[in-house]
C-alpha cells in the first residue's frame, strides 16, 4: 500500500519493511527487493544484523538502540528530506508493536502527509511463525496483548487481559518479561487464572526461525517457570478448544459441531470418493 499523493522530486521515499520473525527466507519478495533498492537502511541493530547478508556495501546502514525509536523515524524523515530511498525496518510486521504508525504520526505532525511518498509492506509477525511452528493453535478469535507497560499504563494491561480471558480468546502475550520487568509475567499469568484453567494449552517459543530458537509446549500454569521467557519470547495460550496431542498444538474451529470428523467416519467418506 502507497501513502502518497504523488511524489515530490525532492523527497527520497521511505518504504516501511516489517522483516517478519528473523530468518531472511521469511522475508516477502516485495520487502526483499525493497531492502535492496533503498540507499539508506534504518533500524533498531538487531534487525539490521538480521537482514545484514542482503544488504550491501554501497548502502548506508544506520542502526540504533532499543528505545531510539522516535531517532529513528526522524532520521527516515531527514533522509527522505535530503532525497534519499530509505528503508525504515521493524521486525514482524511493521504496524504490530512496530514503525507505521509512528512515523506517519510524526510525518504528519510535520505536515508533510502526501509530500514524502510512503509505502507500507507487511511481515509475517512472530505469532504466525510461533503458530506454524506448533500446529495450528490460532484457527479462531485470538487477542494480542504485550505486557511492555513502558507507554502503556498497567492498569490497562491488566484490564485487556481480564477481557481476553472472559471472552475465552486465544491470547497472545509479547514481551512477557525483561531485565527490569521480571514479575509481570506471573502477575498476568494470575490474572488469566481468574477465568482459565491451570491445564489450559499454551506455547512458550524464544527467537523463532532464528538459529537459538527454544519452543516448549507447556499448561498456563508454568508459563512463568522456564528461563528461555525474555523479550524475544512470545507466548500463546489456548481457548477453550484447544488441545495437544502427541504431534502438534490444535484450536478445535468447530467444525466438528458441524461436520462427523470421527475416525470412522472419514474412512467411510474415502471410501465413497474411490
Amino acid at each position: 500500500m502507497e501513502l502518497n499523493g504523488g511524489r515530490s522530486e525532492s523527497y527520497g521515499k521511505i518504504t516501511v519493511i516489517g522483516t517478519g520473525p528473523g530468518d531472511t527466507e521469511h522475508l516477502s519478495k516485495k520487502a526483499l527487493e525493497s531492502v535492496k533498492a533503498s540507499e539508506t537502511v534504518i533500524g533498531y541493530s538487531s534487525y539490521l544484523r538480521q537482514i545484514g547478508d542482503i544488504l550491501s556495501e554501497k548502502q548506508e546502514k544506520l542502526p540504533f538502540s532499543m528505545k531510539d525509536e522516535i531517532k529513528r523515524c526522524e532520521a527516515a524523515v531527514k533522509k527522505s528530506l535530503e532525497g534519499k530511498s530509505v528503508a525504515l525496518v521493524s521486525g514482524g510486521d511493521a504496524g504490530i508493536y512496530g514503525m507505521s504508525g509512528l512515523l506517519l504520526e510524526i510525518i504528519d505532525k510535520e505536515s508533510l502527509t502526501g509530500k514524502i511518498p510512503v509505502e507500507i509492506i507487511p511481515g509475517i509477525p512472530a505469532f504466525c511463525a510461533v503458530s506454524a511452528a506448533v500446529g495450528a493453535p490460532i484457527t479462531n478469535d485470538f487477542c494480542v496483548v504485550s505486557l511492555s507497560n513502558l507507554l502503556t499504563p498497567w492498569k490497562d494491561i491488566e484490564k485487556r487481559l481480564r477481557a481476553a480471558a472472559a471472552g475465552d480468546f486465544v491470547i497472545i502475550i509479547y514481551n512477557p518479561k525483561s531485565m527490569k520487568r521480571k514479575e509481570e509475567l506471573t502477575i498476568a499469568k494470575n490474572i488469566l487464572l481468574e477465568n482459565i484453567g491451570k491445564d489450559r494449552p499454551a506455547v512458550i517459543a524464544k527467537a523463532a526461525t532464528r538459529p537459538d530458537e527454544e519452543i516448549v509446549i507447556t499448561t498456563l500454569e508454568n508459563i512463568d517457570k522456564f528461563d528461555i521467557v525474555s523479550m524475544n519470547t512470545t507466548i500463546i495460550i489456548g481457548n477453550g478448544n484447544t488441545y495437544v496431542n502427541d504431534l502438534y498444538m490444535i484450536t478445535r474451529r468447530g467444525y466438528g459441531n458441524k461436520y462427523d470428523l470421527s475416525k470412522n467416519n472419514i474412512e467411510k467418506n474415502i471410501a465413497e470418493e474411490n
